[in-house]
């Protein structure tokens, strides 16, 4: 399978020359690149941690602070694969990594040989449903622990040549920690031996968020053009989701005509195409970045990174109807400006969903569409508590309104959601500390050292490590 896996690869990989978000990044990506800052022959355990997109670099970021913490010394490249997840690394994750890495291209097998001689990890950790053949193959053979943190599986579509294949992805793992019990059963029904897995909840609930105060917060509206208007902020939203929003809107406006609308597309390079809509529907719209410029970019590596306010130094916000998200990093932000979010992909059937907790953690109340496959158990226990507002496309409009005009069911709702969401923290370090347990019983590095893992991996290969 692996074979044919490879030839593949090695045919069609020469297209992705003519895919647009991969210029001028191939060579990286094939393994010829220079991690600057990063030195693997110094003290303590490297560790290569796979996050793929921005919404990953989130969800791993609580798990990459408790794990520099359990271990103290240690030296750690992440992988992304878009510019997205890449940017929001250097940002969110400055001082906490030392290098951010594109993933190796398309797991061709000479660029991921390049990558593992260059990066030299003693541990290999991969997130949600990221599975690589080769990545992890080459890692199993050179004795680098395998384990996916965070891990999900749905079993609805999983039969037929799709089924081997992921169940041969899946033994490449040395260790899954599942995001909750249901998922933790699904391995199960998959034929994965339950000694390799370990059920410590979603890191999702972990992430960190910094408390502006009520001054901070009036400061940040003022600097976006805010009043005491009403807000809806809709995330990462997704092709067709946008009309479900500016409906929403417009219902609001029957009875709230200042109500404003916030908009994050999932994919900033859809902005253009977003504000077209807009205005189409006489809406004027006006961009992020033209009343409140992104702060200078951090660069990921050791040391303290300077935090700057997302609306200092902008200019005075003219009035708007639609204020476009066109940059990452900043939504979370965007949720503490709303009364009310829509979450974007549970209207569109192909995506399912995205981090509704981001929204929750501030105690806003969340409407969601009918499509929630990819948020199972957060949608499964914000229902339980009422937590949660449902409803279809055609309905959105009037359930939005109708939460808008009752502030005790919006405060009611959001903090049922803050409550269920803080209470579910803590699975961060119950991920640490079983991939560190299974580091130890797989290398006999029991200090957490790495130059120990190096030695057991030369003296099982056979080779010199270098």
């Amino acid at each position: 399978m692996l074979s044919i896996y490879n030839l593949l690869v090695r045919i069609f990989w020469p297209l992705l020359y003519l895919y647009p978000p991969f210029r001028g990044t191939i060579a990286a990506r094939r393994g010829y690149f220079e991690p600057e800052g990063y030195d693997p022959s110094l003290p303590g355990m490297n560790v290569l941690i796979n996050a793929v997109s921005a919404g990953e670099v989130v969800a791993i970021s609580s798990f990459i602070r408790e794990l520099r913490q359990a271990i103290g010394e240690c030296n750690i490249v992440l992988l992304t694969t878009t510019q997205s997840g890449r940017t929001m690394a250097q940002g969110k994750l400055a001082g906490l990594v030392e290098y951010v890495a594109w993933f190796p291209l398309v797991d061709h097998p000479s660029a991921v040989t390049r990558y593992l001689d260059k990066l030299r990890p003693d541990l290999y950790i991969t997130t949600e449903a990221e599975l690589w053949p080769n990545i992890q193959a080459l890692c199993r053979e050179r004795g680098i622990p395998v384990c996916l943190v965070n891990g999900r599986l749905y079993l609805h579509n999983k039969t037929g040549m799709r089924k081997v294949i992921l169940q041969q992805l899946i033994e490449l793992c040395d260790l899954i920690v599942t995001q909750d019990k249901t998922h933790w059963l699904n391995y199960i029904k998959f034929a994965i031996p339950p000694e390799k897995l370990v059920s410590s909840g979603n890191i999702k609930f972990d992430f960190e968020l910094e408390d502006w105060g009520e001054s901070r917060m009036a400061t940040e509206r003022a600097a976006i053009g805010l009043g005491d208007e009403p807000v809806i902020t809709a995330g990462s939203t997704h092709p067709g989701e946008e009309e479900v929003v500016l409906d929403c809107l417009a219902q609001v406006r029957l009875d709230s005509p200042g109500a404003r609308l916030i908009l994050a597309p999932r994919h900033i390079e859809r902005v253009d195409e977003v504000q077209k809509l807009c205005e189409r529907n006489k809406l004027k719209c006006v961009k992020l970045a033209d009343v409140a410029p992104a702060p200078a970019k951090g660069k990921a590596g050791k040391g303290k990174s300077k935090k700057a306010k997302s609306g200092s130094g902008g200019k005075p916000a003219p009035g708007w109807d639609v204020l476009l998200v066109d940059r990452y990093g900043v939504l979370v932000d965007m949720y503490r400006f709303a009364d009310v979010v829509v979450m974007g992909g549970t209207y569109n059937k192909k995506v399912g969903g995205h981090n509704i907790l981001e929204a929750t953690v501030l105690g806003k109340p969340v409407l969601v569409g009918p499509h929630t496959f990819g948020i199972t158990s957060q949608m499964e226990m914000l229902r339980r508590s009422d937590a949660v507002v449902e409803a279809e496309a055609g309905q959105a409009p009037g359930r939005l309104a109708a939460l808008m005009e009752d502030v005790d069911a919006r405060i009611r709702i959001g903090q049922r959601a803050r409550e269920l969401t803080l209470r579910n923290r803590g699975a961060a370090q119950r991920a640490v500390d079983a991939v560190l347990d299974c580091y130890r019983r797989l290398t006999g590095d029991a200090a957490l050292e790495g130059r120990k893992g190096t030695q057991w991996r030369e003296q099982r290969s056979g080779g010199t490590g270098q």
